[in-house]
């Protein structure tokens, strides 16, 4: 018998190609079956094969590079493609040489997004057990330090642009910069204009007049996740200071009821993790703006959908943290030394009577958890309570 042999043979590019061989002679197989023929393109010939389109002038080319990047960095051998990539061209400069080729010209966007999922990779984060990660970093951090430093005019020109795909590029990538490290962070909120009226309207949700839906290309979600990036990282000096850009996270918070369910959980639980603990040093006052009456309504709204979501329960225990734990700015404490908390009754109250407490459990254990914090609202919501209990004839 004899035993088969398999032949690799190394051709252009870098493609492998793989012929197994029975051995009776020419790699034919007995029976006329065709010889077994496998191309298994290396890393190193796939990167200089992307790094050629993303330099093309035509935009289709580049366009097609750039998708193809991306979905291979997503891919099960993504952590590789990027290793690769960095240890070969250490300073990116392919990167920038592809985005001054297409500055100020169509398909700027597509060389933006590339960045975004490079620097946003989790191979490329830094990971103290891991050395070969730690150097990828560093070289990826400096990486964003430059774009920070020398690009922020050109993505600020990008958001103030009327091409949702653009600003949806500038966004992803700012967030991917941000979630890198708090130092990162901060220089993106020193040089960022959170001012800008452009920018605050890319909260809101584009919707197709005719057909009353929200259209494909809108740029909220990506709002949300710069927005929330800065929260994630967790630094407090940070945080007592970007919570102030009360525009921006007014937007986030007041069209949250619109948002499907990732969204909405991906928001609450940053917020509960990173801003409504004792660690975040984030003051009572700040944490009560973050909780108009609009925003507080909007929770109530989707912890009303249903108990089984998932949505809804964790819109129901946020709003029983935010009304009844004195730190979160709303729940007085005035035996609280040396600085008594004063609340805000008035919004509790406004936000107890519009609970649909003989509808929704929910709402109906929010409002006992709210009068468990203090009796005064018990007293002060029968005062305006909300249903007629003079018609005795009635069977309810």
């Amino acid at each position: 018998m004899v035993t088969p042999q398999v032949y690799k043979y190394k051709c252009f590019w870098g493609v492998e190609v793989v012929v197994d061989d029975d051995g009776d002679g020419g790699g034919e197989v007995k029976g006329g079956e065709v010889p077994r023929f496998e191309f298994r393109v290396t890393h190193e010939a796939k990167l200089k094969e992307l790094l050629h389109k993303i330099s093309s002038l035509e935009i289709k080319l580049c366009s097609d590079g750039v998708k193809e990047f991306i979905r291979l960095l997503k891919g099960n051998t993504g952590g590789e493609l990027l290793h690769l990539y960095v240890r070969s061209l250490r300073n990116c400069s392919e990167l920038l040489d592809a985005w001054k080729l297409r500055r100020g010209k169509p398909g700027l966007s597509y060389i933006i997004k590339l960045i975004s999922a490079i620097l946003g990779h989790p191979d490329g984060v830094y990971d103290p057990k891991d050395g070969e990660r730690i150097a990828i970093s560093k070289v990826l951090n400096k990486f964003a330090r430059l774009l920070v430093e020398e690009y922020m005019v050109e993505l600020q020109k990008e958001l103030d642009s009327k091409e949702a795909k653009c600003q949806n590029a500038a966004l992803l990538l700012l967030a991917s910069i941000v979630r890198r490290q708090s130092g990162l962070a901060s220089e993106v909120a020193k040089k960022f204009d959170f001012k800008s009226k452009t920018f605050c309207r890319l909260a809101e949700y584009k919707k197709n007049q005719k057909e009353k839906r929200v259209i494909k290309h809108s740029t909220r979600k990506a709002f949300v996740g710069f927005a929330m990036s800065f929260l994630e990282v967790g630094r407090p000096g940070l945080l007592r200071w970007v919570l102030q850009q009360r525009e921006m996270y007014s937007g986030v918070l007041r069209g949250l009821g619109n948002d499907d369910d990732e969204t909405i959980i991906y928001v609450l639980s940053t917020l509960r993790d990173r801003v409504l603990v004792e660690e975040s040093l984030v003051p009572p006052g700040l944490r009560s703006v973050l909780f108009g009456s609009v925003t507080l309504e909007q929770l109530v709204s989707i912890s009303g959908r249903g108990n089984d979501e998932s949505a809804a329960e964790l819109a129901y225990h946020t709003l029983v943290l935010v009304c009844t734990d004195p730190c979160n700015g709303l729940m007085p404490d005035l035996k609280r030394s040396p600085s008594p908390l004063r609340g805000n009754p008035k919004r509790l109250v406004g936000l107890m009577k519009r609970l649909k407490a003989t509808e929704v459990s929910y709402h109906r254990d929010l409002l006992l958890a709210i009068v468990s914090g203090s009796p005064f609202f018990g007293s002060a919501y029968m005062e305006e309570f909300p249903y007629n209990l003079e018609d005795f004839s009635s069977s309810t």
